[in-house]
């Protein structure tokens, strides 16, 4: 029996993590594998990701929809062929990937079924960033191949501001159903077992690498701190960050303060919390 193939995706902050996270916590009865991509050299996503009883795959270092192609095929045929496979497999695409391609990987495997595309959009920042002349082809790609759009941090706008997004997301999406959601809380059965009744997109050009690159407008940066960050220092450094820094996250320790702490910069919005996994 083919498995199921669903592949998340969304920009750089949407929230794919956590919806992730909050999906392998519901009690689905399903044995997962899940793939997560991080576009830079660190695997702070695969870092985030709980616990569950299946398995985690981290690749990193560059975009599975074109970089990585090869490395996503092969991962996958590794989880089908495996003598007690996954039930069902959920791939976290990098924010500046087309889900696309990566989900069309299943047409062309009979060891996997195509699901469903799931996209994440952050209510408080898609139209600002899809108007962005770098950022703007990569959202609008991401929008147009989701069956399915969580508009997130719904919790950030009011009932207007977010009946106005969605309008907005069904311009970008027409096919697609769209689900509001507070911190990408969205019950399991949603997101699996997709039954939209369209053909899967075939790209027909071999593997994903050859559909597009993202190596010219963005650009990953990644570091690690041998001793404690100041939290003062750090906090001033981080409301300097020129707006071309759409995206930060990381787990660092701070001096005077225990345990790990978990970074998230989204467009100018940004935060601290306890981490729980690291």
């Amino acid at each position: 029996m083919a498995i199921p193939l669903t592949v998340i995706g969304g920009f750089l902050g949407a929230g794919k993590t956590t919806l992730l996270n909050n999906l392998l916590a519901q009690d689905t009865g399903l044995r997962f594998a899940v793939v997560v991509n991080d576009f830079g050299t660190l695997a702070v996503d695969g870092d985030l990701l709980a616990a569950h009883g299946g398995d985690t795959v981290t690749l990193a270092n560059g975009c599975i929809c074109c970089t990585m192609g090869d490395d996503l095929l092969l991962t996958l045929m590794q989880l089908v062929r495996r003598p007690d496979p996954p039930e069902h497999i959920l791939v976290e695409a990098s924010g500046v990937a087309d889900p696309r391609p990566i989900a069309d990987i299943a047409v062309r495997h009979a060891g996997l079924s195509r699901d469903a595309v799931v996209v994440l959009a952050d209510a408080a920042l898609v139209e600002e960033t899809a108007a962005d002349q770098y950022a703007g082809d990569t959202i609008r790609r991401q929008l147009a191949a989701a069956d399915l759009v969580i508009l997130n941090k719904c919790d950030l706008l009011d009932d207007y501001d977010q009946n106005e997004v969605q309008q907005w997301l069904v311009s970008q999406a027409p096919n697609a159903a769209i689900v509001k959601a507070r911190q990408a809380q969205v019950p399991a059965g949603l997101l699996l077992g997709v039954e939209l009744g369209k053909e899967p997109i075939a790209t027909g050009q071999g593997h994903a690498r050859d559909l597009h690159r993202h190596d010219d407008a963005f650009r990953a940066v990644s570091f690690k701190m041998p001793q404690p960050l100041d939290e003062a220092a750090f906090l001033d450094f981080v409301a300097g960050l020129p707006k071309s820094i759409l995206r930060a996250k990381g787990i660092i320790q701070l001096r005077g303060r225990p345990g790990h702490w978990v970074f998230q910069l989204v467009g100018r919005r940004h935060e601290l919390s306890p981490a729980e996994n690291a």
